[in-house]
């Protein structure tokens, strides 16, 4: 049984049939005189659980629901062309130009990064006169984030 504040729960799957039943309070017997009940051959009164196969409902018995048709003018999706498909897609998603190696200044650098940048190298290579690799790696541990960036020179 599965107590659940005051009261107590039980679970069965029963085959269909008729049982016959009793609840036991304060170490007497008793029955619900509300629900279907009867006197057994000892004399005791049970109550009585009919339970049945589910049958559903038929279905020829539901009228047939059809939603009324909308006009194809209510529809502003146009299919993409054929010069669609011949474009070639980003280097780089737009959302992920937003990582620390990016920020302009000190105090974006200290900004909560987002989400999409977690987990994600990103390199930078050659800035003006300094031949160098920066390679950037941001992780989060529960609520605080660390970045790492390398910083390499190249050689040529």
């Amino acid at each position: 049984m599965q107590k659940s504040g005051k009261d107590y729960s039980l679970l069965l799957v029963l085959p269909s049939g008729v049982y016959r039943y009793r609840f036991v309070v304060d170490g007497e017997r008793r029955c619900l005189p509300d629900l279907p009940c009867e006197t057994d051959a000892m004399g005791n009164a049970v109550n009585l659980l009919d339970v049945n196969d589910f049958v559903p409902e038929s279905v020829e018995s539901v009228a047939e629901f059809e939603a009324p048709p909308s006009p194809d003018s209510s529809y502003s999706f146009q299919a993409p062309e054929e010069k669609d498909f011949a474009k070639e897609p980003p280097a780089l998603p737009s959302q992920l130009h937003l990582g620390v190696l990016n920020s302009q200044n000190s105090e974006e650098s200290c900004a909560r990064p987002q989400h999409i940048v977690l987990n994600h190298l990103f390199i930078e290579k050659g800035w003006g006169a300094h031949p160098l690799v920066a390679l950037g790696l941001t992780h989060r541990f529960e609520s605080k984030y660390v970045t790492v960036v390398l910083y390499k020179p190249i050689e040529r």
